[in-house]
């Protein structure tokens, strides 16, 4: 498999589909950050899991590495197939604020996060999708809608 086909198999087929399913059963609030295992993104598109990331512990180390171990720590309790050439999972976080849709400081902690994670499961960390009173946004595939949007607590 070439590395255009590999990353092919792991993007999102239906993004709004993905967050459909997640706000039906977690309500969008402000403040929240979402984990969600998604199995054969490009294909069925099948929803694992969702964990919740939010609120931050309160003694986590926002100056080194404290999302970091967090996220390594979630990742590795979740439900992973294992990855083969027929077989893609991805993880995707999902950040609820006010504001604009786009990169923001928490989506660039986030990201920082997911960099030095050094989870090396059998997923990969692929998109940050934030949520705000206008809709939707895509991090990483630039795509996004007008619902769902963030809810009142």
């Amino acid at each position: 498999m070439d590395i255009d086909a590999y990353f092919a198999s792991h993007e999102l087929r239906d993004p709004q589909a993905l967050l459909d399913q997640i706000a039906a059963t977690h309500p969008l609030t402000e403040g929240r950050v979402l984990l969600a295992l998604v199995h054969q993104p490009a294909r069925q598109q099948r929803l694992l899991a969702v964990d919740e990331l939010s609120p931050l512990p309160p003694d986590i180390d926002e100056e080194h590495r404290g999302r970091s171990d967090l996220l390594y720590e979630r990742v590795w309790r979740l439900p992973i197939p294992p990855r083969s050439d027929t077989s893609a999972s991805i993880l995707v976080t999902v950040i609820v604020r006010s504001g604009t849709n786009g990169w923001g400081e928490e989506e660039i902690r986030w990201a920082t996060g997911w960099r030095y994670s050094n989870h090396n499961s059998d997923a990969l960390d692929r998109d940050l999708i934030v949520v705000t009173p206008h809709g939707w946004s895509s991090l990483w595939s630039k795509s996004g809608g007008h619902e769902p949007t963030m809810v009142a607590a």
